[in-house]
């Protein structure tokens, strides 16, 4: 059954692949981890396929267990919390990743093989006592929950605001290739290791379409927030009501915000988990994104957005539409 572990390992590379081209032109610290779990993705199909073609050995099933089974989960659930809370794990997390990594490289390493096995059993030759058990199941376990429910966060965020439609389309479809994916592990710890890939090359499939939606550039329409006047965004951008003029919001970005240098700007806005896109140009929803803020912006903060470069303006309004706006009576 070579033909899924196959394909599992072109869709994880070229998923890794593209990460790398995009961590390169933009380096983001989730994109690199999430391009390592991908990375983990072909290295453990590749050792099922080269298991099953050439005969399996000690070193193929460890590297198996030690990328598939432990590990690619934590890469990815870690590349999540990058996205949802980098500013507060920055300092920790690499550390603790090396570390984590380490203590399950050595405890695969030192787990024992029953050489006779390999030919019939391949990787499951390779003897898992509790401890084994117990770091591969908290890493799966923990980190599917992060996956999860950190996308389905994001999405539901994205659908409360009425952004980014293409990010929360590729949202829904990452977690559930994740789910997909952690049920096709769950049911090889019953005893039915078929049933691995089976789950697995349409787990990785949705997982890479929902990277490839996120891509996408934005070309619906902003809706208006659902506790928000249903008038359109563009007449709720040029009403200037006494709630929108006293908005925190607003006035946090004019104060903190519009007059730093574009360095500047842009580390500030990292640290509020609003990386900068590279793109040069406005998408149809980018273009009306910003023009909503800057008309609540008073006269002088205006003249300050007009300032800042296009990718700097996307990355103020993504900034305020994104995490400082809020609904009325929202605490």
């Amino acid at each position: 059954m070579v033909a899924l572990p196959l394909i599992v390992t072109l869709l994880s590379l070229a998923c890794a692949g593209l990460l790398v081209a995009d961590a390169v032109r933009r380096p983001r610290p989730d994109q690199i981890a999430w391009a390592i779990a991908f990375g983990l993705f072909a290295l453990a199909a590749g050792a099922e396929v080269a298991g099953d073609l050439l005969g399996w050995s000690a070193v193929l099933a460890r590297l198996y267990y030690l990328s598939g089974a432990v590990l690619v989960v934590g890469y990815l659930a870690l590349g999540e919390l990058y996205l949802l809370i980098g500013s507060k794990i920055e300092r920790f997390a690499p550390g603790l990743t090396l570390l984590v990594t380490a203590v399950a490289v050595s405890a695969v390493w030192a787990a024992p093989i029953d050489e006779s096995r390999l030919a019939y059993d391949g990787w499951e030759a390779l003897e898992r006592g509790p401890g084994l058990i117990a770091l591969a199941a908290g890493i799966n376990g923990l980190g599917t929950l992060v996956i999860v429910g950190g996308l389905l966060f994001s999405a539901w965020r994205f659908w409360r605001r009425g952004v980014h439609r293409s990010r929360m389309i590729g949202c829904v479809l990452i977690a559930s290739g994740t789910l997909v994916v952690a049920l096709g592990g769950t049911l090889t710890r019953f005893g039915a290791r078929e049933m691995l890939y089976l789950a697995m090359a349409p787990g990785v499939a949705l997982i890479f379409a929902g990277y490839l939606v996120t891509r996408r550039p934005e070309r619906d329409a902003i809706r208006v927030p659902t506790t928000a006047p249903r008038a359109g965004i563009v007449a709720l951008a040029t009403r200037r009501t006494p709630a929108m003029t006293s908005n925190p919001g607003i006035a946090y970005i004019e104060a903190a915000f519009l007059g730093l240098p574009d360095a500047d700007l842009d580390a500030a806005c990292n640290a509020w988990s609003v990386p900068r896109r590279a793109e040069a140009t406005f998408s149809r929803e980018d273009a009306r994104a910003a023009w909503a803020l800057r008309l609540n912006l008073s006269p002088s903060g205006q003249a300050a957005f007009d300032a800042h470069t296009f990718p700097a303006k996307r990355q103020l309004s993504e900034l305020y539409h994104e995490v400082f706006w809020r609904d009325a009576g929202e605490a």
